[in-house]
């Protein structure tokens, strides 16, 4: 049984050359097109694709607005966001709005259909060159995870980096416009937060925990 997809991308062009790629696949099949957002949901509802290929641009709303309400009504459709755009705002909106896929257009012509079968059978795609943006941002979400259940806040840290790295209270006192007395005071508060006896203890709690 082929997989049945939507195409929508408000470049008559662009889909032609889509569906004569398509059109080699037996397992593959374009059921509808749209050129604008409105017809692209008017679509899936008429034709109830398996897969939606959507771009970020087109009239109406966005490909991600879109992408959003497709998946809000049809959980169970594969989503593949398939533009020119490599930009920050487009990949992470796409993949908050559920897209399962964001691919840049420039992708290899086999990578298409197989990005369409994966996503057909439930799993997740990313062009390659977009994938470091992502993983560090999950870097940044893990880090900051780690930081709001220590209850230690971004200047903590910092304290705690230059602790580790040997540095003096008077270094630190300098580091930050602040008295000896003040980094010691600051220093006690992180102590009682990783639950450490002593500035040496509270540095081995941070690093054991992934803080710095």
């Amino acid at each position: 049984m082929s997989i049945r997809v939507l195409l929508a991308d408000d470049h008559a062009i662009f889909r032609r050359g889509l569906r004569s790629l398509l059109a080699e696949y037996d397992d593959i099949e374009i059921v509808a097109e749209a050129d604008n957002s409105p017809a692209a949901l008017r679509q899936a509802a008429q034709t109830q694709p398996d897969v939606a290929l959507l771009d970020v641009q087109m009239d109406g709303a966005s490909g991600i607005a879109v992408a959003s309400t497709l998946r809000q009504q049809y959980p169970e459709l594969g989503i593949i966001i398939l533009t020119t755009f490599d930009n920050d705002e487009y990949l992470f909106g796409a993949i908050q709005a559920g897209a399962h896929a964001y691919l840049l257009k420039d992708v290899a012509l086999q990578t298409l259909p197989e990005a369409i079968r994966a996503v057909h059978r439930g799993e997740r795609m990313i062009s390659p060159q977009l994938m470091g943006r992502v993983l560090r941002q999950f870097q940044t979400l893990a880090d900051e995870r780690l930081r709001s259940e220590a209850g230690l806040s971004a200047e903590e840290l910092d304290i705690l980096r230059m602790a580790a790295e040997g540095a003096t209270n008077q270094e630190i006192a300098n580091r930050f416009f602040w008295s000896e007395v003040t980094v010691k005071k600051r220093m006690q508060e992180i102590c009682q937060k990783l639950g450490a006896a002593n500035r040496v203890q509270a540095v081995a709690v941070a690093i054991r925990r992934g803080l710095i």
